[in-house]
């Protein structure tokens, strides 16, 4: 496994554009997902336009908060980004879980074009169910052929 590190004004963009996804997703801002994504960017296996018209308009959703970003070069215009996230949720409990991302350059600004998401272990009386990770290292950065 090897990992090209990025320079430090391309790990800035990345920031930034992984900041973008919270306010998008937590506020209902579908007209900003240009901001954050590619028009044809995927999560979760499923085209992102998919998931967008389940989200749950007229209520926001619990607040994001992103962290723990790593990044490493595939090629000039393509990085891996693997990150934490952590939920608030409404009756005050958290969750956690893993974003790793595929950002491609455009014309406007690196944008992610798949993310793989995964919410992390949680137990069988996790208010939102018990869940097990499924990000690893082996999945952001597949080994060497």
């Amino acid at each position: 496994m090897r990992i090209a590190p990025v320079d430090a004004a391309t790990y800035a963009e990345v920031c930034g554009l992984l900041a973008r996804h919270p306010h998008v997703f937590d506020n209902i801002a579908l007209g900003a997902m240009p901001t954050a994504y590619t028009g044809d960017a995927v999560m979760g296996g499923a085209p992102l336009a998919q998931v967008a018209s389940g989200l749950p308009f007229g209520r926001v959703m619990y607040p994001h908060h992103t962290t723990d970003i790593a990044v490493h070069r595939v090629d000039d215009d393509t990085l891996r980004v693997w990150a934490k996230y952590f939920v608030i949720r409404g009756d005050g409990t958290a969750g956690s879980g893993d974003y790793q991302d595929t950002v491609v350059r455009t014309s406007r600004g690196w944008r992610i074009a798949e993310r793989s998401v995964s919410r992390g272990n949680r137990p069988d009386n996790d208010p939102d169910g018990p869940s097990t990770r499924t990000l690893s290292a082996a999945t952001w950065i597949p080994a060497e052929g």
